[in-house]
């Protein structure tokens, strides 16, 4: 089989939004491969697809033009067989992924990192130090997420802050005039230019629609070893793909949450079903079996640093650590920037955090 023309006809049937994973799946295995289907007669194509509206279509579509401008916006496409195992395994499986930037290698770890648009600071601050904590492991992590404004956003932007790589798998197509939402756009192009990449299974110019977001959820937990769930309330795309990488036997985590809070309703119902409960990335790492640095090392502090790091165990600002501390402003500042140096502490916008 020609993989390349392949991929001509694969992008040439996906055109239509009538015509989703499935009747791909059916076209290719009824037909052996999507140019014999294209060349196909239409009362063949009619026993497969049930689509009234696909001979005009087949008729008014030139495929190799359709295929020139997904070379000219840099996309590239993989086809089932080629896509990585984990994604192969999920129940519906895309059978056309359109890529753009670096899909990272087959040895990276890759976590999906999830929650609600509207989030709280609790959870701002829980994705940023998780996320934080995995880049500075010695372990080759990537995080993946749906890009939607919210702890999407967060969790992409705090693996580019960290220079880690990271996939956000859209519900729309891949052309910037269609990126939803708009105002990531400029997220979308970071990603790109940090050795990233943005995919999606829709057509270059397909809209965000109400039916793409949790299609594309399943994509985000097929791709990953792993979904970590940071804040969700009890309806939340989250939870979607949370069940959605429990139905193929991936690891779930949840960051607990305040019981009082609407946006950890759901996270706790997770752990309560038995999702793992995260408060740092080392219950992450123990449960994929990656080493973990040893924690003695705070053996080797001085008595003064022991007790900054006795302090940081949620994030602080500066001037409220300076009041606990009790050590002059000057002594403080020192500390403080020998231990960034030394990799025990971060400060990040005047807030201190543990490394």
């Amino acid at each position: 089989m020609n993989t390349a023309k392949e991929k001509i006809f694969a992008n040439a049937f996906n055109q239509p939004v009538q015509i989703g994973a499935v009747s791909l799946k059916n076209i290719r295995e009824y037909f052996g491969s999507f140019e014999e289907a294209w060349k196909a007669p239409f009362f063949e194509i009619k026993k497969i697809v049930n689509n009234k509206n696909l001979e005009e279509f087949r008729q008014n579509i030139d495929p190799q033009k359709e295929f020139e401008e997904l070379k000219k916006e840099k996309i590239d496409i993989l086809l089932f067989e080629e896509m990585p195992e984990m994604l192969q395994e999920i129940y519906s499986p895309p059978e056309i992924l359109y890529i753009k930037g670096n899909f990272p290698s087959k040895e990276s770890t890759r976590l999906a990192v999830v929650g609600p648009r509207k989030f709280s600071s609790y959870g701002k601050e829980s994705c940023e130090k998780i996320v934080r904590e995995l880049g500075a492991s010695d372990n080759d992590f990537v995080i993946v997420s749906g890009m939607a404004s919210g702890i999407d956003t967060i969790a992409h932007k705090t693996a580019l802050d960290n220079k880690m790589k990271t996939i956000a798998v859209l519900g729309c197509g891949l052309h910037e005039s269609v990126v939803y939402p708009p105002s990531n756009l400029r997220l979308f192009r970071e990603i790109i230019e940090k050795e990233g990449a943005v995919v999606s299974e829709y057509p270059l110019r397909m809209k965000a629609a109400l039916f793409t977001f949790p299609q594309r959820n399943r994509i985000v937990a097929g791709l990953s070893a792993g979904t970590l769930v940071v804040e969700a309330p009890q309806k939340s795309g989250s939870l979607i793909t949370a069940s959605l990488a429990l139905e193929s036997n991936r690891e779930v985590f949840a960051i607990p949450g305040n019981i009082f809070s609407k946006n950890s309703e759901g996270v706790n119902k997770l752990i309560k079903a038995g999702a793992l409960p995260v408060t740092s990335s080392d219950d992450i790492l123990q449960a994929f079996g990656m080493e973990i640095k040893n924690s003695t090392e705070n053996e080797f502090l001085s008595p003064e640093e022991k007790n900054i790091v006795d302090q940081i165990n949620e994030p602080i600002q500066r001037d409220d650590l300076l009041r606990k501390v009790k050590l002059p402003t000057s002594e403080l500042n020192s500390l403080l920037s020998r231990m960034e140096i030394k990799g025990i502490i971060k400060e990040i916008g005047g807030r201190i955090y543990p490394a």
